[in-house]
């Protein structure tokens, strides 16, 4: 039969990791040639590691295979993070549609097992087509039992949505260990460099040629040092052009100018002339090793804070409002919702507002005052210019427009009296009969859902879904924030008709 046959299926980024790789380390190099070794020859041993670190790194970070076997399922992430799935002790499973060019091809498949717990599979990083393979194969291994028992546990699943996703914390850590070895690498450099001022001998040398040359440097060119000298060492003439430099202005040696040359005694064809030499500045040569340092310090910072689990309370309001409804009732609605991939522009950071006597409730994005303050700044700074360049006009009728958008924020406004719900920038009792708008007997259910933003931020977002199963982004919170959504919820959906509340 089918459904003991063994399947595999691999994401489908996995043919261009090695592509991926190989421009990474051309520009990595690149960049490490530009700022730290802009005019020398030799290179360090460290250049040659970094190019398959960030190779391995992206073949772990795309490499998702799923295998399905004779009693079971997983999933590989980043090729050593295995999620396994028991067919027989799957309860329910949801499938999540967040690709809106494919709506019929899941991007994430929810398990719900019999001992309560859930189990989550990203399977975005695979091709449409074998999203519905995988759907099929579920659907044939796995039986599922035909009435749930009951309603999912909200602390549960409140637990789960603000909880940092495994492949998160793997960015942050590996990109945190990248930035620290990246500093450590040009420390080393800063102090071998010091340690050959030390130890290297110092000879006469003398200019035999002081100019600058274009040096093509991708899509730009960079002017650097074309420098030629020749030195005595132990009796015997050598030449060298190698120097050492932290700008692009050196001094204006005529030829024939005697300058000091460092040489290496094991090879003295090893050579260097210094101009302002880093070295010289104190600890102002560590500060690229300091800004790599404080870089990774941060990330690590986030890393290990995402591994602290984070308290979130549900209401206890909540929690016997969702009582009132039966495991029948919670899954009938849940399975008529076709769940939204767009979540609304509005971002509660406040409670909800409420104007005249309560019939309007109002929940709006605010601003922090710091960014109008800026923006006035830069509109003023704007308009001066534009009185003496005519071109800075068009400067300024951007800057207008941003400064529209933060001072006329996007809100979604409850009307309690005429129930139904207005989508507005401004509020104004009038705006509630000409503006956008659905009515409360439209709503089949509120639905809440973690989903990540445009920015790849995560997100709670609050849905209204209608009787057709479609959904209508009503606001989103952050995470940290979710406690303040959670304690409105059950008087919102006690006032917009007693509907049930879906969570996943």
């Amino acid at each position: 039969m089918r459904k003991n046959e063994p399947k595999t299926y691999v994401s489908q980024w996995v043919p261009l990791t090695l592509l991926f790789g190989l421009i990474a380390v051309f520009m990595l190099c690149v960049f490490l040639k530009t700022v730290f070794y802009p005019n020398q020859q030799n290179r360090p041993m460290y250049e040659l590691l970094i190019g398959p670190a960030i190779l391995s790194m992206l073949w772990l970070i795309f490499l998702w295979k799923i295998t399905f076997e004779r009693d079971r399922a997983y999933i590989v992430y980043c090729g050593i993070f295995p999620v396994q799935i028991d067919y027989s002790d799957v309860a329910e499973i949801r499938y999540i549609l967040n690709d809106s060019g494919h709506p019929d091809a899941p991007t994430r498949v929810i398990f719900h097992l019999k001992s309560g717990e859930e189990k989550l599979w990203n399977i975005n990083l695979f091709v449409p087509a074998d999203r519905q393979e995988i759907v099929r194969e579920l659907n044939e291994r796995i039986r599922l039992p035909e009435n749930p028992q009951e309603v999912p546990d909200i602390q549960q699943w409140a637990d789960r949505a603000v909880r940092t996703s495994r492949a998160e914390k793997i960015i942050f850590c590996a990109f945190a260990v990248f930035m620290l070895v990246l500093g450590f690498c040009n420390m080393c450099s800063q102090l071998a460099w010091n340690d050959h001022v030390k130890k290297w001998a110092r000879v006469d040398g003398i200019i035999l040629k002081n100019t600058t040359k274009r040096v093509a440097r991708g899509r730009y060119t960079k002017t650097v040092a074309d420098v030629e000298y020749k030195y005595t060492y132990k009796g015997k003439e050598y030449s060298g052009t190698k120097i050492v430099y932290d700008s692009n202005s050196f001094p204006d040696l005529k030829p024939g100018t005697h300058r000091q040359v460092i040489v290496n005694p094991e090879n003295p064809q090893d050579c260097a002339i210094m101009f302002w030499y880093r070295g010289h500045w104190g600890w102002m040569r560590y500060l690229n090793c300091a800004i790599f340092y404080l870089i990774s310090i941060w990330l690590f910072t986030v890393f290990f804070r995402s591994l602290v689990p984070k308290n979130i309370v549900v209401p206890e309001n909540l929690k016997k409002y969702i009582e009132t409804f039966s495991a029948k009732e919670f899954y009938a609605v849940l399975n008529r919702e076709h769940p939204g991939t767009t979540l609304s522009k509005v971002e509660m950071r406040f409670p909800m507002e409420y104007r005249q006597d309560g019939r309007y409730g109002i929940i709006r994005q605010r601003n922090s005052k710091v960014s109008y303050i800026i923006f006035g700044i830069l509109l003023l700074l704007a308009v001066t210019v534009s009185l003496v360049i005519p071109l800075c006009w068009i400067v300024v009728i951007l800057l207008v427009f941003v400064i529209y958008s933060l001072y006329a924020p996007r809100m979604t406004v409850f009307d309690f009296q005429e129930k139904k719900i207005v989508f507005c920038r401004r509020f104004h009792p009038e705006i509630s009969r000409n503006g956008k708008f659905m009515l409360f007997s439209e709503l089949d259910h509120l639905r809440l859902s973690a989903l990540l933003s445009e920015r790849q931020v995560k997100y709670i977002g609050l849905f209204a879904v209608n009787h057709d199963g479609s959904n209508v982004p009503l606001c989103k919170v952050n995470p940290k924030r979710l406690t303040m959504l959670l304690e409105l919820l059950p008087e919102l959906a006690e006032k917009t008709g007693h509907l049930p509340i879906t969570y996943y």
